[in-house]
């Protein structure tokens, strides 16, 4: 079915101060900083230290205690389990102004298809940047034979969207049980009509008898959907989010009824002192995401960059006692083992995946844009981070590719999308939707180190859509997920 589309939303603003969808906010209220138009949220000079030990632990009981400092957050829904009941999918028409490519228009419908099939007992809500999109997921929909009852096409209230639905929203489960959409602060804004899509998606729910979804923006977490992974225990978050979170609370800190706010959460929830601030500083985002989420924060690349501007490229949560972590070294070695016959195979069907047409050697570039021993240490250093955490960890092949090129697919198996729920006949599903590049000797890797983990593995092609530097769970949403 179509949804007639609602009363417009305020137009974009193209970097921060993200949109208010209610009023204006002034200047002082949001003051600009130096975060980039890029799926790069940037260099920032602070680093997120972590609370050690029995501090950690005793910090984690006294915010998990406490009230939380903006009390409008939830339970954040886990990656790792549950059953998706609802999936939120945008069909974009630009990517940072530039027309969204042909080839990656119908690699989502064909992706989409797979998820039609594969997902029978979800309901799939597409919003759609113009007609051509309306038409073409309606059109998708008849061909597939997909019950149209299963399928919302909503039009978009903006002209300009992009593909990327995951950095827009944080969905959680809030205190009355249903989906409340968290609207956070991006780091990025690819297409001019991105902050319209949560507002959006809680107008064409809001009436559920079911699930009645709602939308909030929230005053202070400045985060990308991507930046952030959560299984049934815990949150992981990665250092770049830590640092942009903290930068918004010290510009809240300057109101000063919001200062004595703040200090007094950072006493209940760290049972310290506010009057040492780089203390206060360094500990106050992750108690923040803790108190609002409702689950112990991890911080990943603490001391080092992340090897990927989202952590969801690189590491994936497996239940709640492991991790796959993306490995450069994996990718290469096989890509490097490969005979000249082999690799002129590869570098063909990667282009054919892609709709790439220079003819020009992806595997060597893919090789080179990763090969260092600083990029490789930056995962290395994640893998050992989960490891101290407690976590088992399984290394998976991943080569990023060339950032804002559109030359190269970023070939990553970590950015996927899972459902772990007991099936009908008492037997658990374990199913993951993964993306394949038509690379065979490290799609068929990352195929079996899911099938050794237990799951079905469903293959979605998309080298037409990580050209642009994201994946299935870049762009793709559960706003309602069964755990």
């Amino acid at each position: 079915m179509i949804i007639q589309s609602q009363p417009a939303i305020r137009p974009f603003a193209p970097i921060r101060p993200q949109p208010a969808f209610v009023a204006e906010a002034s200047p002082a209220e949001h003051p600009a900083d130096t975060a980039q138009i890029s799926r790069d949220p940037g260099p920032i000079n602070w680093k997120a230290a972590p609370l050690a030990g029995a501090q950690t632990r005793l910090a984690n009981k006294a915010a998990g205690q406490s009230a939380p400092l903006f009390g409008v957050g939830g339970l954040i829904f886990p990656d790792s389990t549950g059953k998706i009941k609802e999936m939120a999918l945008q069909l974009g028409n630009v990517e940072f102004k530039k027309p969204l490519p042909e080839e990656t228009h119908n690699g989502l419908l064909g992706v989409w298809n797979q998820l039609f099939t594969h997902m029978p007992e979800t309901h799939f809500t597409v919003v759609c940047a113009d007609q051509r999109g309306i038409d073409d997921v309606n059109k998708l929909v008849r061909d597939s034979g997909t019950d149209p009852a299963r399928v919302s096409v909503v039009p978009a209230q903006a002209e300009q969207m992009s593909i990327w639905i995951r950095d827009s929203m944080l969905p959680v489960r809030a205190e009355d049980g249903h989906t409340k959409l968290l609207i956070q602060d991006r780091t990025y804004w690819p297409g001019a009509g991105d902050n319209t899509i949560a507002p959006t998606l809680a107008q064409v729910h809001g009436e559920d008898e079911h699930n009645p979804i709602t939308s909030q923006q929230h005053p202070a977490l400045r985060i990308d959907g991507g930046n952030i992974l959560s299984n049934s225990k815990q949150i992981i978050v990665g250092s770049d989010s830590i640092r942009h979170t903290r930068a918004r609370l010290q510009e809240l800190y300057q109101d000063p009824a919001k200062a004595k706010e703040i200090e007094e959460f950072y006493s209940r929830a760290s049972g310290q002192s506010p009057e040492d601030k780089d203390q206060m500083w360094e500990q106050l985002p992750s108690l923040v995401f803790q108190s609002e989420f409702g689950k112990p924060v991890l911080v990943i690349a603490r001391d080092h960059d992340q090897p990927a501007f989202h952590i969801d490229m690189t590491c994936t949560p497996i239940g709640d006692k492991k991790f796959l972590v993306g490995d450069p070294s994996l990718a290469i070695k096989a890509l490097k083992a490969l005979s000249p016959e082999e690799r002129e195979a590869t570098n063909k069907a990667m282009a054919a995946n892609a709709g790439i047409t220079s003819g020009e050697d992806l595997v060597g570039k893919l090789i080179a844009a990763e090969n260092t021993a600083e990029n490789q240490a930056n995962y290395d250093a994640v893998a050992a981070e989960l490891k101290d955490a407690g976590y088992e960890i399984e290394r998976m092949p991943a080569l990023m590719g060339l950032r804002t090129t559109w030359s190269v697919p970023y070939l990553t198996y970590n950015n996927c999308i899972m459902e772990r729920y007991p099936g009908s006949d008492g037997q658990e599903v374990k199913k993951v939707y993964l993306p394949q590049y038509g690379c065979e000797v490290l799609d068929k890797m990352a195929e079996n180190i899911y099938q050794g983990n237990g799951y079905e593995v469903i293959p979605l092609q998309m080298g037409s859509i990580s050209k642009l530097e994201g994946a299935i769970r870049c762009s793709s949403y559960a706003i309602e997920r069964e755990f």
